[in-house]
């Protein structure tokens, strides 16, 4: 029975990068983005989105590890160059979107 035992944690590892394919993330990127730049244009109505500056996967608290997704995005707002951080909710498909101050 030991041997068993291994051999399904080594099954339950793998199995979570298979669920994890290419198409399934650039789906997701393409999901954030375009909600997170829909809540940005509508916070300011002159704000275009230009860029994708950085992204993090795997936002939550522990019994809700992989609930968001960040991105950090880069853009104009009234000709001046702006950045945002986005937060998007897979499970709602929501966003919050905040301007970043730059120094």
């Amino acid at each position: 029975m030991r041997p068993i035992f291994p051999a399904l944690l080594l099954i339950a590892a793998t199995s979570a990068a298979w669920a994890s394919t290419t198409s399934a993330w650039n789906a997701l990127d393409k999901a954030a983005r375009t909600t997170c730049t829909r809540e940005i244009t509508r916070q300011a109505s002159k704000a275009k989105v230009a860029s994708v500056a950085g992204r993090v996967s795997g936002i939550g608290a522990a019994n809700d590890a992989d609930r968001y997704y960040a991105l950090l995005l880069n853009g104009k707002t009234a000709k001046f160059s702006s950045q945002w951080l986005c937060l998007y909710d897979k499970r709602a498909k929501t966003a919050v979107a905040r301007e970043i101050e730059k120094r």
